[in-house]
């Protein structure tokens, strides 16, 4: 079930194509580019007689089930709403740095000096904001695996007793997991799996 869980999680940050809040000095990050799903996969064949091994791609299921792309929803939204939120705050300071620079000359020490105290005040409060989209950011994504990883293991265990197997490997194209050169068709459950993660009340 662990190795499950870093396989998802991996898939997760590439389904959603968002790019994680990190902490940084100066926020916010800018999202990444959304990153193209997996093709759907293709109508299952049966599995070859005599097999006992078969497969499914993580990255597919999570991309193409229901309840998978409810995650990536969810975490999405939540995500854009955290980088607004930075990235009004990364422009508050900017534009003050800016009027510091260009009137330091012209107005008095005391106010010079409130000004840097408010930028250091709009400093400190922007990099706690961001370690707190940090928390909720990773809180969410915790609970979205959580969940997806609930409810597909039992679907998994049901499908190999099924299918007479004696174990269902997860496989991904990305970099991180383990990689399928060659296969029988049949052996591919991915389609089954999504059918029957949509197919759940």
């Amino acid at each position: 079930m662990d190795s499950t869980r870093m396989m998802v999680r991996v898939l997760f940050l590439l389904a959603v194509g968002v790019a994680p809040v990190a902490a940084q000095t100066t926020p916010p990050v800018v999202p990444a580019k959304p990153v193209t799903p997996p093709a759907a996969p293709a109508a299952p064949a049966a599995v070859p007689q005599g097999a006992r091994i078969a497969f499914v791609n993580l990255q597919v299921v999570f991309t193409q089930s229901e309840m998978g792309k409810q995650g990536q929803e969810r975490w999405r939204v939540l995500t854009e709403k955290l980088f607004a939120n930075l990235s009004a705050r990364t422009k508050e300071i900017e534009g003050l740095s800016e009027k510091i620079k260009t009137q330091q000359t012209l107005i008095d020490d005391a106010i010079l000096r409130a000004w840097n105290q408010d930028l250091a005040r709009l400093q400190r409060e922007a990099q706690f904001a961001q370690q707190e989209a940090q928390v909720q950011s990773e809180s969410l994504q915790q609970e979205v695996l959580a969940q997806f990883e609930k409810t597909i293991q039992p679907v998994i265990d049901a499908l190999r007793t099924e299918k007479g197997l004696h174990a269902i490997i997860g496989v991904q194209s990305e970099p991180g997991g383990m990689t399928l050169l060659s296969s029988e068709p049949g052996i591919d459950l991915s389609g089954e799996l999504v059918k029957r993660l949509n197919a759940l009340k």
